[in-house]
């Protein structure tokens, strides 16, 4: 699997305590035990451990019926986050 489908494995384990035997590419995110609000605040933690602007109006991610895979995908097609320009 891609290092991004990792980064997702990993934060479902450790942030939402999801067994890991049930994280599969083919698991829905419904299958998993998520909601839709739990769905932006794991886009939320990828966004800041990645460091990317994950897309949230991506039809991709926002059904439950996902995969893994698919959600995985689509974070992978994020754009990396702007820098904060510093006040001078």
């Amino acid at each position: 699997m891609t290092p991004v489908y990792e980064a997702v494995k990993s934060v479902l384990i450790s942030h939402f305590n999801i067994p890991g035997d049930a994280i599969r590419p083919e698991a829905t995110l419904e299958d998993i035990g998520l909601d839709s609000l739990a769905v932006v605040e794991l886009l939320c933690v990828l966004q800041d451990e990645l460091g990317l602007r994950v897309p949230t109006g991506d039809d991709a991610l926002k059904s439950l019926q996902v995969t893994l895979a698919q959600a995985a995908a689509a974070v992978e097609q994020a754009q990396p986050a702007p820098v904060p320009e510093t006040l001078g």
